[in-house]
């Protein structure tokens, strides 16, 4: 018992440093290929600051998910809360965005944000990675994954609500 404990001591010490590896902030230079997806993330960012839920219901796929700090729910909850105000996202200032072809039809957009969000009539600040995934359908591309991770550290992580 005590070897496994020592082992996965070892582990974590191992992975730590590591961990910091990974943790970019900064904007990559985009491949021509790579532009248009990270020109579509911030168009997303924009109409929600907009609360154009009907535009956004011309970039979000019917199956998409959207995944929160309190949960999970399909795109028509998500148009819902945003046209109607439940969650005001108000400004997402982008510090970095990273843009990966995964295969053809198939690209992910990784952003570090720190999200201005106003909630029950308050505003509320968290610094997100998120991630976008899109799909191309009908040779139309289309968000299929929104998903929010709090970060902890790194820029603008000083303004957070806590």
């Amino acid at each position: 018992m005590k070897s496994l404990f020592v082992a996965a001591m070892m582990l974590v010490a191992m992975a730590t440093p590591s961990f910091a590896q990974f943790q970019n902030f900064e904007n990559k230079t985009h491949t021509p290929e790579a532009q248009p997806f990270a020109e579509l993330s911030q168009k997303i960012w924009d109409l929600m600051a907009q609360k154009d839920a009907t535009s956004l219901k011309e970039i979000f796929h019917p199956n998409a998910m959207f995944v929160h700090m309190g949960g999970y729910w399909g795109t028509e909850q998500e148009l819902n809360t945003i046209g109607q105000g439940f969650i005001f996202y108000k400004q997402a200032d982008v510090y970095g965005v990273d843009v990966k072809q995964i295969n053809e039809d198939n690209w992910a957009v990784y952003s570090t944000i720190v999200l201005t969000a106003e909630l029950g009539g308050r505003d509320v600040i968290t610094p997100f990675f998120v991630t976008q995934t899109f799909t191309r359908e009908n040779g139309k591309w289309l968000l299929t994954a929104f998903v929010f991770t709090t970060r902890m550290g790194g820029p603008g992580a000083d303004r957070a609500n806590h």
